[in-house]
């Protein structure tokens, strides 16, 4: 009987052990604004596509520093900060035709699930809000590089901005069809490093 409790205290304590190595190994990296990109891309009169990006992002991420496995994101974005190089388009994107910037100010990205995968890609599931609306949206991420204390992904996505209540349309009468497409291409290059202190 004493060496069956000596026995189950043991692993417990060894379960609560290797679990606070594993808290410890996991540190909070921010964004490197100057060498992040995220960036989208939209059909648009059916033959082009505008491709921008927001300037002004904030972004956190739990990483362990040992083997580089990603555990959580979160990211805020300025709605204002929206760039396709023409500064009439992103009049009308910050304008309520689309993210109308003066009420909903920023987009935001909370992961709920972040799964492994070969050759250091991950899935990285999670909530997107744009407009007030809160929608699932899945990730396929990859690891680029890691060096102490800084660590490079990549991720791609697609979304239907329909899904956020981004419904402006123009039918193109000569060519038929739509100005701009309901699916938005997410692409995003970012740099993470953990802050001094």
């Amino acid at each position: 009987m004493k060496k069956s409790l000596f026995l189950f205290w043991a692993t417990i304590g060894f379960v609560y052990f290797a679990g606070t190595i594993g808290v410890q190994a996991a540190s909070r990296y921010q964004l490197d604004t100057v060498h992040s990109k995220v960036g989208f891309a939209v059909k648009h009169m059916l033959f082009s596509t505008v491709r921008g990006k927001f300037n002004d992002v904030r972004a956190t991420a739990d990483i362990d520093e040992q083997t580089g496995s990603l555990s959580s994101v979160n990211a805020e974005i300025s709605v204002a900060s929206v760039d396709t190089d023409n500064a009439k388009w992103d009049g009308h994107l910050r304008s309520d035709d689309f993210f109308n910037a003066g009420r909903y100010p920023t987009i935001t990205f909370e992961s709920t699930s972040i799964v492994p995968e070969a050759n250091g890609n991950y899935r990285v599931d999670g909530i997107l809000t744009i407009r007030d609306v809160s929608k699932p949206i899945t990730l396929e991420g990859k690891m680029l590089g890691m060096m102490p204390g800084r660590v490079a992904f990549e991720a791609a996505g697609q979304i239907n901005r329909q899904d956020f209540n981004i419904t402006w349309n123009k039918a193109l009468q000569s060519a038929g069809g739509l100005m701009v497409s309901d699916e938005v291409d997410l692409n995003i290059e970012v740099a993470l490093y953990v802050p001094e202190g």
